[in-house]
């Protein structure tokens, strides 16, 4: 864990308008096949200077989730694609900007349509059309592979896109890890309701019986990403227990925060919904909470709730239902927090 005294981080308001950085295009990776090594326990090294930067874009991408990660080799991770449209308006532009048409990895944390309806536009570039220029090469898509809990219109489409744009699908399970970058760990400890990262026995929750809600959330994949000191937790829409729709969810935030312990950046899941972030989840004591979520979002995410959980543990909380974005830095065991303020294509909602 890095201290809490954390170089530049302050809240929203207060923050300075982010200068463009300048990263190098990602670099040409081998064969999915070599990246990624199933059920490893691997110990993050401790970064240095040779190591660069970890960052972490987590742009406004209406009501959805689409976070990208640049890892300090120049590779990266796309973990979701927001809602239909977002690729188009919200990721590409940012990819543009970043100079990046790789992208050496994509993560679907689970197949509900605000988190997979942009894949099939990030091949295509900010052009809308196949075979040109500006086209993106996805390397690989991870997903935790089965079907759908619960009803999803877009994964039809999400299926036709890799297979138009003859994408390898691969299937993370808990204890898998991504090998992108020798100085970063990013490691699978939840999929489908199983938590564990590999060192042992993985916890199995149930999340079939139909009496529960949110079962396609509850299924969602977790990465957890070190660098060096630095820990970043991010889970979908995770379920804690919570009420949806007026039903229980499967409460596997629980386990998952027993495995990972404290960590110092974590994605919320569901959108700050009242589903997730239970009194146990919170515990991982997160410094930096983000929060994707839509403006004027009919789901009311994020929810007072929420919010009051993780302020009473006096975590600075970044979230995008104003309409804005951020990114993370984590580098020479700092980490800063800066507005995204990129002019990207006008907003969907």
């Amino acid at each position: 864990m890095i201290p809490a005294s954390v170089e530049g981080m302050v809240r929203k308001s207060y923050l300075a308008a982010l200068l463009s950085l300048s990263l190098p295009a990602c670099l040409a990776m081998p064969p999915p096949e070599e990246l990624f090594q199933s059920r490893a326990n691997i110990a993050p090294r401790a970064a240095s200077e040779e190591d660069g930067k970890l960052e972490i874009w987590i742009p406004y991408v209406g009501q959805g989730d689409g976070t990208l990660v640049v890892l300090p080799n120049g590779k990266n991770l796309l973990i979701d694609a927001g809602p239909p449209g977002a690729g188009k308006n919200y990721l590409l532009p940012l990819l543009a900007e970043l100079k990046i048409q790789t992208i050496n990895a994509l993560v679907v944390s689970h197949y509900d349509l605000d988190h997979i309806g942009g894949v099939s536009e990030i091949p295509l570039g900010l052009d809308g059309l196949p075979n040109t220029a500006d086209d993106v090469n996805v390397l690989a898509v991870y997903d935790r592979g089965g079907e759908p809990w619960d009803s999803s219109p877009g994964y039809g489409k999400y299926l036709e896109s890799l297979d138009d744009w003859k994408i390898p699908r691969r299937t993370l399970s808990a204890g898998d890890s991504l090998l992108l970058d020798s100085a970063v760990s990013i490691r699978c400890v939840v999929s489908n309701g199983i938590v564990g990262d590999g060192s042992s026995a993985p916890e199995v929750v149930d999340i079939s019986p139909a009496t529960y809600a949110g079962r396609e959330n509850a299924a969602s994949v977790g990465l957890l990403i070190e660098f060096g000191d630095f820990r970043y937790l991010t889970a979908g829409d995770l379920t804690g227990g919570g009420m949806a729709d007026g039903f229980l969810t499967p409460d596997v935030e629980t386990p998952l925060a027993e495995l990972v312990g404290e960590v110092d950046a974590v994605h919320v899941n569901h959108h700050g919904s009242g589903s997730s972030s239970n009194e146990e989840f919170v515990k991982i004591g997160a410094q930096m909470v983000f929060i994707q979520a839509g403006k004027d979002n009919p789901y009311h995410h994020p929810t007072n709730e929420v919010l009051q959980k993780w302020a009473d543990l006096g975590s600075e909380i970044y979230s995008t239902a104003d309409g804005d974005g951020f990114a993370l830095e984590s580098k020479d065991r700092s980490i800063s927090v800066q507005l995204l303020e990129l002019q990207l294509s006008p907003r969907l909602d």
